[in-house]
């Protein structure tokens, strides 16, 4: 990873993209974490800690860099290489959240690589713990996704239609057993104008291995085998008040598998209140998992309230606690009691 950062920055000053900018978001503080899970008789709980120094307690941490290129008629190429941050650690990884190149106009823009689909962009929408440790938000649904094709439109009076679609077929002509291929459709539709910004989204994938019964999906607390296809839906909606604003998301992912389906539906709501140089935090979430292929029923409600103290523009300090994860039913239970403090910044 340094090397490679040292390498782009080469890059950057022979002036191959006139407009290059290194940027990134750090987290670090103390958490304290116990999560429950079933025992190995029926009724009983095992208590797992996870306590001391640790990342994305309040925000993940990220490292990038981005860059245009001013080709003329209104035309730019631009790139944008992301990758995920450990400072409790100091662990820096791979470009795994954004790797794109593309080209910006009048037309919109359209890149090629990874990136967080549209859908996962929109779900941000209804999020107020920055998808840290402590959120309410269990069920974002696909997030970063590699070998795809993105495209968005221009903003027209506050509209604009966000797409990504990819096929990465590896099958063989001599391989009889069938398709090997991952196919990837997502697309939003949102609207922004001033304090209102709400948006639906809708996407699908499908995996497809040759000789193989399907695919696995990890939906609640429970790995699925043999899946053909996962879909998902989300609506989000966020508006600022001036003295609060209030964020929500409802989100829905669907998975099909040889011998039944299964569905996770989830309500999150969030509040955010300025006073002076503090912001109250507060976020609930209620959860539903239903698996007809196992005649299973889960249901639980998160909360997440917290602080932010600003120490200046882009600096921090943050306190958080609350419940997260938590699934009951068949007898059994899932949750993680979370509680943090710390200190974030951006730069």
């Amino acid at each position: 990873m340094k090397k490679t950062l040292i390498a782009l920055a080469a890059l950057a000053a022979t002036g191959a993209f006139a407009q290059v900018t290194v940027y990134g978001r750090m987290d670090a503080g103390y958490g304290v974490y116990t999560t429950t899970t079933p025992g190995a008789t029926a009724g009983s709980t095992v208590d797992t800690k996870s306590n001391g120094v640790q990342s994305k307690n309040s925000v993940s941490s990220l490292l990038g860099i981005k860059g245009s290129e001013d080709l003329g008629g209104g035309l730019k190429a631009n790139f944008v290489l992301e990758g995920n941050l450990d400072p409790a650690v100091g662990a820096a990884y791979s470009f795994d959240r954004t790797s794109l190149l593309g080209l910006s106009g009048g037309f919109g823009s359209v890149a090629f690589g990874r990136d967080y689909v549209p859908t996962f962009k929109l779900t941000v929408v209804g999020e107020v713990n920055g998808f840290s440790k402590l959120t309410t938000i269990q069920n974002p649904g696909p997030t970063s996704v590699s070998n795809l094709v993105f495209y968005s439109t221009p903003v027209m009076s506050g509209f604009q239609v966000n797409v990504a679609y990819g096929n990465n077929d590896t099958s063989k002509s001599t391989d009889t057993t069938g398709e090997t291929s991952n196919k990837t459709t997502n697309l939003t539709a949102t609207y922004n104008n001033g304090p209102l910004m709400v948006g639906v989204g809708t996407g699908t994938n499908e995996v497809k291995t040759a000789g193989s019964a399907g695919g696995t999906y990890m939906l609640g607390q429970t790995t699925l085998t043999g899946i053909d296809k996962t879909s998902f839906n989300v609506v989000a909606a966020s508006y600022d008040f001036g003295k609060f604003a209030l964020k929500g998301a409802w989100t829905s992912t669907k998975a099909t598998y040889a011998t039944g389906e299964a569905k996770f539906d989830e309500l999150n709501i969030g509040a955010t209140v300025p006073m002076g140089k503090a912001t109250l935090i507060a976020q609930v979430g209620n959860n539903k998992v239903s698996n007809t292929g196992a005649a299973e029923d889960w249901t639980g409600t998160d909360f997440v309230v917290g602080v932010d103290y600003a120490l200046s523009a882009k600096t921090a300090l943050y306190a958080k606690t609350g419940t997260v994860g938590k699934l009951s039913g068949n007898g059994n239970e899932y949750k993680t009691v979370g509680t943090a403090v710390g200190i974030k910044t951006v730069f």
